[in-house]
Parts: structure tokens; C-alpha cells; sequence
């Protein structure tokens, strides 16, 4: 991803990728994703993978 990580002293409220990330959403912005895993030893924590169905 391009662009800076944000400031580990002010965290964005919601996921920390957003400022970051072309999919981003209001979702994104307001609510933290959970971990969940996608296939064995792999997950993630987005609420655009869980639209894809993956």
C-alpha cells in the first residue's frame, strides 16, 4: 500500500488501513473489522474481503 502508516498516537477511530486503502467505506471508518480466517493459516480483518465472499 502507498501512503504512510497513521501515527500509533492518534489512531483512527475504525480500521487503521483507511486512510490507506481504495476500498475503504463509511463502514471502514467507523467500525474496527474482526480477524476472521479466509482459508486455513490465512485471515483477515476487512469488511471489503467479506463482501467478496473469498
Amino acid at each position: 500500500m502507498e501512503s504512510e502508516a497513521p501515527s500509533p498516537l492518534d489512531v483512527p477511530k475504525g480500521c487503521p488501513f483507511q486512510n490507506r486503502c481504495e476500498h475503504c467505506t463509511d463502514r471502514c471508518k467507523a467500525e474496527m473489522p474482526k480477524l476472521k480466517e479466509i482459508a486455513p493459516g490465512h485471515a483477515v480483518a476487512c469488511f471489503y474481503v467479506e463482501e467478496q465472499k473469498i
